[in-house]
């Protein structure tokens, strides 16, 4: 008796699942869509089109607007379909085939191959590259474009780059760190951010830091009553109003956290609370974006969105105590600045696995032991760069440039 039971719920299970296989086919085979069409077909046809790269964000309605005709057409021209923004019977078998194309991604001309850097008389170091003997170990040649700080426990080199094809400028900075050696942050004035602004190259020396760099600005968003993300410093919540859903506006807010093993994460704006982000264990966390990287993986809003020509600054993680700054001139007749496809590719190219856009534009500073190494970007006539009011910087030096 049970055994019949048995072979009668196996055969009521067989049943259902093929009403529901028929009903979902049905669903999908409403025809043809267009501009104007409404309904529960168009939000699987996003979703579809999401998949294989058409749309980038993931927030959708049941209605077929001018975005989705455009979406389509792009499809149907990878495709090599009639182009016409309408989902006719043999767009919509294709879209929902194996044989469908992904969109393509847009590429840049490649940078000119970089010039050989000169090969500094290095002090005696250890088998992991730190100062073996000594506190600390400086090497600066401007007309070369190579910066060295080397001691215990940290390393950075900083490169100059160029195209003048573009024309183009940039530096890559690269870190090691261990025994605990992070990143850390300076205010103005903890107490009220947003209130005393300062150049960056002052702050850097007050701290006394080997590398300053600037960061998300975001004392200048709370100054203005703007929303200003998660913001964590030194374990201490300064912000934690953030966006309700990921968007391509600039700044839009995603994070990166900053974890006591030399861990960085990144996240989008609404992924974590900054309590559960203090409970996960972060000691700081930077808020502007958009995310570049995450697990090694481009961010696919880079190559539809973000196609200004600016003055650029983003922060990745290689690995845990291997960091990678990607800090780019603009506004400048020497070097206009760049996408944040190229920042993306150019960190992706050095292995970086987690990397978010920091703030950029006249804010980009990069301030190696007091003094500032990027040009002043030109902006209404005037070259000049903003004062801020916090900063990234790594490591400890007495020995500061004058001013």
């Amino acid at each position: 008796m049970k055994r019949f039971f048995r072979m009668i719920l196996l055969l009521t299970a067989a049943v259902l699942l093929t009403a529901l296989s028929a009903s979902a086919e049905d669903a999908l085979s409403f025809l043809p869509l267009k501009n104007g069409s409404k309904g529960q077909e168009v939000l699987e046809l996003k979703k579809r089109l999401k998949e294989l790269g058409y749309y980038q964000s993931g927030e959708f309605t049941k209605r077929y607007t001018e975005d989705t005709d455009e979406k389509i057409r792009e499809f149907q021209r990878t495709n090599s379909l009639p182009v016409t923004g309408e989902t006719d019977e043999v767009t919509w078998t294709l879209l929902f085939s194996d044989q469908a194309l992904k969109a393509v991604k847009p590429t840049l001309p490649p940078l000119a191959t970089p010039a050989p850097t000169p090969v500094p008389d290095w002090p005696e170091r250890d088998p992991d590259g730190y100062l073996a003997d000594g506190e600390e170990y400086f090497f600066e040649d401007d007309e070369a474009g190579l910066w060295i700080y080397l001691g215990k426990d940290l390393q950075i080199v900083i490169t100059h780059r160029e195209d003048s094809s573009i024309p183009l400028e940039w530096f890559e900075t690269e870190i090691w760190t261990r025994n605990g050696e992070a990143f850390r942050t300076a205010a103005t004035d903890p107490e009220h951010p947003g209130r005393k602004f300062q150049y960056p190259d002052v702050i850097s020396r007050n701290e006394k830091f080997v590398l300053g760099f600037s960061d998300d600005f975001y004392g200048n968003r709370m100054a203005e009553k703007e929303t200003v993300g998660i913001i964590i410093r030194n374990g201490q919540i300064f912000s934690q109003k953030t966006n309700r859903k990921t968007g391509h506006h600039l700044p839009n807010l995603d994070m990166m956290a900053q974890f006591p093993d030399g861990r960085m994460e990144v996240y989008p704006c609404n992924a974590h609370t900054a309590e559960e982000l203090l409970e996960m264990g972060a000691v700081n966390v930077f808020s502007f974006g958009p995310i570049l990287l995450k697990d090694g993986e481009i961010n696919d809003l880079v190559y539809t969105y973000y196609k200004s020509i600016e003055p650029r600054h983003a922060l990745g993680m290689i690995a845990p105590g291997h960091y990678f700054l990607l800090s780019v001139q603009g506004r400048r007749p020497d070097s206009r600045g760049t996408t944040l496809q190229r920042m993306a590719e150019i960190m992706n190219a050095h292995g970086v696995q987690q990397a978010l856009n920091l703030d950029g534009g006249n804010t980009m500073a990069l301030v190696f032991r007091g003094r500032m190494l990027n040009k002043m970007a030109v902006y209404k006539n005037k070259s000049f760069v903003r004062t801020m009011t916090s900063l990234i910087g790594i490591g400890y030096t007495e020995n500061q440039a004058e001013e």
